[in-house]
């Protein structure tokens, strides 16, 4: 079924288009969830890209010294019920709206986290 929507879903995409580009995503919504959902019910990379830290910080009770390595676990965030609405399960509505467009989620980490964001999540 799964599979079916999105050939259905890219096939009515090229009934008025001549070919598929990376920048049609916004024109597949469902397709553009089934993707997201891969990556985050997978857990391409659970752990990320270890960051080192790069000056001495405090971070709530927290003392974090500059060289000290940190890494996230982006298992733990992409499995998060606060975060998600079908975290234990392969479900494509992770990313939809109510009306079925295509919606982000800043726990969407598949790959790492920027310089930034590892505070955020912490």
């Amino acid at each position: 079924m799964l599979q079916a929507k999105v050939h259905k879903e890219i096939d009515a995409f090229l009934e008025n288009n001549e070919n598929l580009q990376y920048e049609d995503c916004t024109n597949l919504p469902y397709t553009n969830a089934v993707i997201h959902e891969i990556q985050r019910f997978s857990n391409v990379a659970p752990l990320g890209l270890p960051k080192i830290c790069t000056q001495d910080i405090k971070l709530q009770n927290y003392s974090i010294t500059k060289g000290t390595i940190i890494e996230t676990n982006l298992a733990s965030v992409h499995m998060d019920p606060k975060k998600w609405k079908f975290p234990d399960s392969f479900n494509p509505s992770n990313f939809l709206n109510k009306e079925g467009k295509f919606q982000d989620n800043e726990a969407f980490l598949p790959f790492s986290t920027g310089k930034l964001l590892v505070l955020v999540l912490i």
